[in-house]
């Protein structure tokens, strides 16, 4: 489970539930505010940079928004991290709106990038007073960096417990009988960019990491430091789907199995 913190309190989700939540900032209360300061966040693929992400922004506001024009994009950082400001306009109900948005490429474990985009916005004109306020706010950003989580123990290729591998994006569990049985069924592209989560019998988190030495470059499951690691336990209420062994068909089956292990599964 991660543990996220809000302003109000701390909740507990699932690992495969990403963070996608925006927070605006004003300097009243009542109607539109001469200053706005909005975060948010999108998921991003594996294998796009910042600039890659960018360009895409700008081609959607030039198909969506009303009157774009951009006056400036220019490399910037934001706590050492490579970052891509853009300065542009356009209409909203008649009215001309300035924005500057600065946008950010972020690991987010356990699984792929996310994009995070801080946008200050003023009507009718961005002062000098308010480029320093969204400049001072932009220089405070310090980011929380979690370490990858190194492996620390291959699997044998021979290994015959059973393996569990979760799509984070469908939410469907697929059991294995034997390792080799989910090397065969696993898309070795997709898993590399972190859309699976996978586990070991008794529950505990996997990574797929290269064999050392390996030409060309094979991939392996790999044990994880217990306090590094979720378990599969903590993740099976957003399950949706099972298959693969039989008498592991559900949440109530798989959660059995992983405090019995054989012994609590049900063959029907």
């Amino acid at each position: 489970m991660a543990d996220y913190i809000l302003q109000e309190a701390t909740l507990a989700l699932p690992d495969v539930f990403k963070d996608r939540t925006m927070n605006l900032f004003t300097l009243n209360d009542n109607g539109a505010s001469e200053f706005t300061f909005v975060v948010s966040r999108a998921s991003a693929k594996k294998d796009e940079n910042i600039q890659a992400v960018a360009a895409r922004i700008l081609r959607e506001m030039e198909i969506t928004v009303p009157q774009f024009q951009l006056q400036l994009s220019r490399p910037v950082t934001i706590d050492g991290e490579p970052a891509i400001e853009l300065y542009y306009q356009f209409k909203s109900d008649g009215a001309l709106i300035f924005q500057r948005q600065t946008v950010v490429l972020l690991d987010e474990q356990p699984t792929g990038k996310k994009i995070v985009c801080y946008i200050g916005t003023c009507p009718d004109e961005f002062s000098d007073y308010y480029q320093q306020q969204y400049q001072e706010i932009i220089q405070s950003i310090k980011f929380h960096r979690e370490r990858e989580t190194e492996p620390e123990q291959m699997l044998q290729a021979d290994d015959q417990r059973i393996f569990f591998a979760l799509d984070t994006e469908t939410k469907h569990l697929s059991a294995f009988e034997g390792i080799q049985a989910l090397y065969q069924h696993l898309p070795l592209q997709r898993a590399r960019e972190g859309a699976f989560l996978l586990y070991a019998q008794d529950g505990q988190a996997l990574k797929i990491a290269p064999v050392p030495g390996s030409q060309p470059v094979r991939y392996a499951l790999w044990t994880l430091p217990e306090a590094g690691g979720h378990n599969l336990g903590q993740q099976l209420s957003i399950c949706r789907t099972f298959a693969g062994v039989a008498g592991l068909d559900s949440a109530e089956d798989v959660r059995r199995f992983l405090a019995h292990g054989r012994d609590g599964v049900n063959h029907g």
